[in-house]
């Protein structure tokens, strides 16, 4: 299959903290696509801390007053979800997958404000671009895409039928994923991603190309499935699995 990859290049190396200067927002849309644009909008403050070695998941994203927040997470993964590339993203050092961060970024209350009253649909774009900007700025970096021939898995539903539990409209979560400081988180929509593991609550299959990152291959979601789920799935973080392993490989486990 050919398919269009986003390399990406690190030309310096990270500044700790700093402050963004902002200018006065203001709000114009393409009548032809009707995207909208926030060509002021920035993050006014913004930290990258390396995070503690003994946190035990990671996550986070954009929110929805423009609050960009990931724990514990490979600045890889901030990368390419900056540019909606997902797994379609390689290149940079060895550390850029390896290590993990804290990222904190918000925008002045005037951009927060402008982007509340956006649609998530509209609100996507201006975010990526802001954190395009950002990283561009803290870590110097660079992409270009380029297209290539590569092997692809699909993720398909087995001859066995779905296993998995639509998610009940209006769940509260209450004993369900739990953040950082212990409590649940609550709503739907949230995700983790660790080391043998995988779990959604609320959420569309699509999360589950995550798992590219330990079959070594990119993941395309052909389930037709568009609906919400709650999953957790346990595999053995690496493929194939050691001889001693007491995890199923991440096939089985997506079968079972």
């Amino acid at each position: 299959m050919v398919g269009r990859w986003m390399c990406v290049a690190l030309v310096a190396g990270l500044v700790t903290a700093g402050a963004w200067g902002q200018q006065s927002v203001a709000v114009s849309e393409d009548a032809k696509t009707g995207e909208v644009f926030l060509p002021s909008a920035a993050y006014e403050v913004a930290t990258f801390r390396r995070s503690d070695p003994s946190a035990q998941w990671g996550g986070g994203g954009p929110k929805a007053n423009g609050t960009l927040s990931f724990h514990n997470i490979a600045l890889k993964s901030v990368i390419c979800g900056a540019y909606d590339a997902g797994q379609w993203c390689t290149g940079g050092p060895g550390w850029l997958q390896s290590d993990r961060y804290d990222v904190e970024a918000k925008p002045d209350g005037a951009t927060a404000e402008q982007l509340m009253k956006l649609t998530f649909k509209e609100r996507k774009p201006v975010q990526e671009r802001m954190q395009q900007a950002l990283l561009a700025d803290r870590l110097k970096l660079k992409v270009h895409f380029e297209t290539r021939e590569m092997t692809i898995l699909a993720l398909v539903v087995a001859k066995g039928g779905l296993k998995i539990h639509e998610a009940k409209p209006g769940d509260t979560y209450a004993n369900g994923l739990k953040g950082p400081d212990g409590k649940p988180v609550g709503r739907a929509g949230a995700g983790r991603f660790g080391s043998g593991f995988v779990a959604g609550q609320g959420t569309t299959l699509d999360n589950l190309i995550n798992l590219s990152n330990v079959t070594g291959y990119p993941i395309e979601n052909r389930t037709g499935l568009t609906g919400l789920y709650d999953f957790t799935l346990h595999f053995s973080p690496t493929e194939p699995p050691p001889p001693d392993s007491t995890e199923p490989s991440v096939y089985s486990a997506l079968e079972q």
